[in-house]
């Protein structure tokens, strides 16, 4: 029975780029080709196996190059089916030996790979397959010195690299030159940070990722991303562009940047709460007006201060949001130098920025997921006045409104300061019979006070905006009295039920 001969070197994960212009350079082996253009010709092979099994395609890998004699075809009909298979398999090349029970390559076979685009090539008699094997094992051999050579080179360049004064400016620089490709570091924001250029498919792919808070590595439209730093504190991801290979050795070479970058912005972290610390010094400077000191530690470790008119922003982010809210200032603080200042005081974070830039606050919240409030047209002379009303602002956000501008507070006027959380707890108390008693019933009494109220206690026109009759309101303004124990036809009752639905967001 005719057999499948395999030589036992293990292919090489990743396929070394052997192929049929690899084994046409060994002349000792004396191969010609019949037919293979110049795509056929570079095509990589994995392995090389001889057989003459009716169906190899079992035993064979994509990738696999295969040598035969012809024994298993019974006449010339079966070559063309025996080649379709061959290709549907991802059979690269095909070796025929010849003089063995033909002299020569027959026809069909040569018409069949021509037409499945496989390349083809003799074997003469002289050269047995073991020598075709042992070729191709010795080329694989070579290329996977070469690249072991070329790994170690590339990590000792990048080892000196860091050494020098640019840091990892200096490391991403050498990896793109030894990868031949577009290499870029993104900061904890998904922007660069050193290097570049990166598609904006890229660069959403490396928000994804980060957004997703774990480790991760993937090569999307044959560009390389991986994530830096532990999943718990990612630091940014490593982009390496489609150009490169990605074989194994340069996956090796990206590893090691990838550590090389996360202990180097580990360090920095620990500097960064050093520094976050001075922060919060500067912002009590600032707030008692001494912004001449302020601005002088400022230029020289960050650049200037925000140019006024400022927008000031109170922000509320606690735990692992927090840390990744200011990840992110730190991120913008050193990519654009003078664009943003912040500090945390106490439990919140402020935020200050020129007015034009007042748009990166809802970028914050949607990364952050965090609630805030601000103030626009701010000046350092009467930051501190900012910093209140913005953090009063902060207090009415919740639920959709994740961001209060405070000069909606104005417009609102005095019941705009009804927002606070105890505030709140009060209003449903009060509003807490009336709750209950809708609950049992179809009165919406909730409603239908509210839209009373806001028409001035005017039944008529309360009823038509409800859609009920007078006396049906009337009624149920009575009923509501009796559950509250108040008399709504006073002012002061009717005051106290207004600010109650408004601190419950219900007017």
């Amino acid at each position: 029975m005719p057999a499948l001969y395999i030589v036992d070197i293990p292919p090489l994960e990743g396929r070394m780029p052997v192929s049929l212009r690899t084994l046409l350079d060994e002349r000792d082996l004396a191969l010609r080709t019949v037919w293979a253009d110049e795509a056929a010709l570079a095509r990589p092979w994995a392995w090389v196996h001889s057989s003459d099994l009716a169906d190899p395609t079992p035993f064979l890998s994509p990738g696999d190059a295969l040598l035969t004699t012809g024994t298993q075809w019974a006449d010339d009909d079966a070559i063309a089916p025996w080649v379709a298979r061959l290709a549907e398999r991802g059979v690269p090349a095909i070796g025929f030996g010849t003089e063995v029970v033909r002299a020569g390559t027959p026809e069909p076979l040569v018409r069949a790979c021509t037409d499945a685009g496989i390349a083809l090539f003799e074997v003469p008699y002289r050269t047995p397959f073991i020598a075709v094997a042992r070729a191709v094992a010795d080329a694989q051999s070579r290329e996977r010195y070469a690249r072991l050579r070329w790994t170690l080179e590339a990590q000792r360049a990048i080892a000196v690299a860091a050494l020098k004064p640019g840091g990892l400016a200096e490391v991403i620089g050498e990896l793109a030159r030894r990868v031949d490709a577009p290499v870029a570091l993104l900061g904890t924001d998904a922007e660069i940070v050193h290097g570049g250029p990166v598609t904006p498919e890229a660069q959403e792919e490396a928000r994804r990722m980060l957004a997703e808070a774990r480790r991760a590595a993937v090569v999307a439209d044959g560009v390389a991303l991986q994530t830096v730093g532990r999943s718990e504190a990612l630091r940014g991801v490593l982009v390496v562009g489609a150009a490169s290979q990605h074989d194994d050795a340069v996956r090796a070479v990206i590893t090691s940047v990838v550590a090389m970058t996360g202990l180097a912005l580990e360090q920095d972290r620990t500097l960064a709460r050093t520094l976050d610390h001075l922060r919060t010094g500067l912002l009590a400077a600032l707030l008692r007006g001494e912004r001449d000191l302020v601005a002088s530690t400022s230029r020289a470790l960050w650049g200037a201060l925000p140019a006024e008119p400022l927008t000031v922003a109170v922000v509320d982010a606690r735990g692992a949001r927090r840390a990744a809210l200011l990840d992110l200032l730190e991120s913008r603080a050193e990519r654009a130098r003078g664009a943003v200042f912040h500090a945390r005081d106490g439990q919140r974070v402020v935020v200050i920025v020129p007015e034009s830039e007042t748009p990166v606050l809802d970028y914050l919240a949607d990364r952050v997921r965090l609630t805030g409030g601000f103030v626009r047209g701010a000046r350092y002379a009467a930051l501190s006045t900012a910093v209140d009303e913005a953090g009063r602002a902060a207090d009415r956000a919740h639920g959709d409104q994740r961001l209060v501008d405070y000069a909606m507070l104005r417009d609102d006027g005095v019941l705009a300061s009804l927002s606070g959380d105890d505030t709140r707890r009060i209003a449903a108390s009060v509003l807490a019979p009336l709750d209950e008693h809708d609950s049992r019933s179809r009165d919406e009494l909730v409603r239908t006070l509210s839209e009373w109220l806001a028409a001035d206690a005017v039944a008529e026109a309360a009823a038509t905006r409800l859609g009920i009759h007078r006396h049906t309101l009337r009624a149920r303004v009575k009923r509501a009295e009796q559950l509250l124990g108040r008399d709504l036809g006073s002012f002061p009752a009717r005051a106290e039920l207004w600010a109650a639905l408004v601190a419950a967001g219900r007017a």
